[in-house]
């Protein structure tokens, strides 16, 4: 059994092999992702073999959450936890050329097939400007700048907003079978954008 979750968006994910839960939620996630879990496992995580979990990029709180909340089942189930890319599952799942997430202020964190999903932070015309003709786009901000990516010649994927958890239990089934040793302290968010909070500063 593999477990998989998604907070990287506005949409949250779970997932149990091949069940899968999403719930847009704006607030008091954290509290709903293991129960969901639960839920789908039958009541029990006894035959839990890995964790999957998105890592990155997103909102910054919500990845956290989600990561977080991945670490503590690995350690406590004693199993492999094992993280990839927000984009790279999307576009997986959706069978996509680019996957794309809104990150506010006008930009999107975005990841093409033809870079390996490598995450920038960009205006939306920027970001687009590499497509092929007819590409297809997924992800939050897909939806949201629909009418930029038509412009450029590409089309949205069906349920752009879907956070691909099923892509995640498929990647981690092959990190499983291939081995791979998922230690749950070097799963590491991944930040295309410094938070916006400052330090304060110290001394007069």
């Amino acid at each position: 059994m593999i477990i998989a979750l998604d907070t990287c968006g506005p949409v949250l994910g779970v997932a149990v092999d091949d069940r899968v839960r999403t719930e847009r939620v704006t607030r008091g996630g954290e509290t709903r992702l293991v129960p969901w879990l639960l839920d789908l496992a039958g009541g029990s995580f006894a035959q839990v073999e890995a964790v999957a979990v998105a890592v990155g990029p997103g909102a910054f709180t919500g990845l956290r959450v989600g990561l977080a909340t991945g670490q503590g089942l690995a350690e406590s189930l004693g199993v492999p936890l094992y993280g990839y890319s927000s984009l790279a599952s999307r576009a997986r799942r959706a069978r996509s050329d680019v996957a794309l997430l809104d990150a506010r202020k006008g930009r999107v964190y975005v990841g093409w097939e033809v870079d390996g999903f490598i995450p920038r932070d960009l205006d939306p015309r920027e970001a687009l400007l590499q497509g092929p003709p007819g590409f297809l786009a997924t992800g939050e901000g897909a939806l949201v700048y629909r009418d930029r990516i038509e412009a450029a010649g590409g089309r949205v994927a069906e349920e752009a907003d879907h956070p691909s958890v099923d892509a995640l239990v498929e990647f981690a089934r092959r990190s499983l079978a291939e081995g791979a040793t998922g230690d749950p302290a070097f799963v590491m968010p991944v930040y295309v954008r410094a938070p916006d909070a400052i330090p304060p500063r110290t001394g007069v």
